[in-house]
């Protein structure tokens, strides 16, 4: 079910971005971050060992997971901004623009940068350069010692209590890095204490249906009970997301659905990358001004699903996910176990 759940938040996002609904989708990429901490915690607790090996391995991993498709991103950015029609709509549906300088474009083809600032060439940059940075701290310390890893959390859970009574802006603190990696931090600590944590998933299925709904209905009820630019239901929906989390790794489904569930999921990354970029083309296309409305998103669905799909087909499958998979013959990585799989989805993705 991982899959699926990558997918639907992916589409969140997309409508969120599209059309400035708000169906927790604004959440969608802080719920990203806790099903990384947890799948990434599997797999390298189940396939990588803290040797020079298997760091190797683990950063190769990483970088063709990563790279391929976001690289082939920036290079349709850099030839979509040519022409002038699509560079102005892209400038002002995300600020998607040329980088200021030498410094500006290393931070953008190489995804690392601690305040990465507009223009980008892909917006979402900066939520895959935490994906990056909580992966290695995940892999050294965090994966291997559970008792780090909870207090790791205890650490975030007090700095987000110091968020809740201070005054910050909201935007400051959905963009920072201490609450990320809260968020990291309880996908981490769901791996490890997922056996001590496993009587709070019963009975499974009206807890789903309700962790599921529950951001939306809280979302219906934010203005009337939350001020504007309240912290509150940013953490809330961070527990409903990562309660979610547990639930669906007690979910085990037969070979053809997990099958299916990869290849759903594996649609969400491209889908996440892309979306911007074909509503620029599509608004050019139609002759629209580049504002977010119900119509560019319902325009904006068939072309956004054909670009993700070709993304995942031509650069995933072959330069990226799908030559990590052929060069594991020749890796170093210890041989695949039971573990690794034994969550649906486990070891096809942990970037949304």
């Amino acid at each position: 079910m991982f899959g699926i759940y990558r997918l639907a938040l992916a589409l969140m996002v997309v409508v969120f971005h599209l059309s400035d609904h708000h169906p927790a989708g604004w959440y969608s990429v802080y719920a990203f971050y806790t099903l990384s901490g947890f799948l990434m915690t599997l797999v390298i607790t189940k396939k990588y060992a803290a040797t020079p090996a298997g760091v190797a391995d683990f950063a190769v991993n990483r970088a063709l997971r990563i790279y391929p498709p976001y690289l082939a991103m920036v290079a349709i950015t850099v030839v979509m901004l040519q022409f002038p029609g699509l560079s102005a709509r892209a400038r002002q549906l995300a600020d998607i623009g040329m980088p200021e300088g030498p410094a500006k474009w290393f931070e953008n083809i190489f995804i690392w940068g601690w305040r990465m600032r507009d223009p980008m060439l892909v917006p979402q940059a900066w939520t895959i350069f935490r994906e990056l940075f909580f992966c290695v701290l995940i892999f050294f310390p965090f994966a291997r010692y559970r008792w780090l890893a909870l207090a790791w959390f205890a650490g975030g859970l007090g700095y987000a209590g110091f968020v809740a009574a201070g005054d910050r802006p909201l935007v400051e603190i959905y963009t920072n890095f201490p609450n990320a990696g809260l968020c990291y931090a309880a996908g981490c600590c769901l791996f490890h204490f997922k056996r001590t944590l496993r009587p709070l998933s019963r009975p499974l299925v009206p807890l789903l249906v309700l962790t599921i709904i529950a951001p939306f209905v809280l979302e219906a009820v934010r203005p009337r009970f939350f001020t504007h630019g309240s912290v509150a239901p940013l953490y809330l929906n961070a527990f409903f997301s990562a309660y979610l989390v547990m639930l669906l790794s007690t979910i085990r489904g037969t070979p053809d659905w997990a099958d299916l569930d990869r290849r759903l999921g594996n649609l969400s990354y491209p889908i996440y990358l892309c979306h911007y970029h074909v509503a620029v083309a599509v608004a050019a296309l139609l002759g629209w001004p580049m504002t977010r409305s119900d119509n560019l998103l319902v325009a904006c669905a068939l072309p956004t699903l054909a670009v993700a799909w070709l993304l995942n087909r031509w650069i995933e499958r072959t330069i990226g996910y799908g030559f990590d998979q052929r060069r594991r013959p020749w890796s170093s990585r210890p041989s695949r176990g039971a573990g690794t799989d034994a969550v649906p989805g486990a070891s096809a993705a942990t970037s949304p």
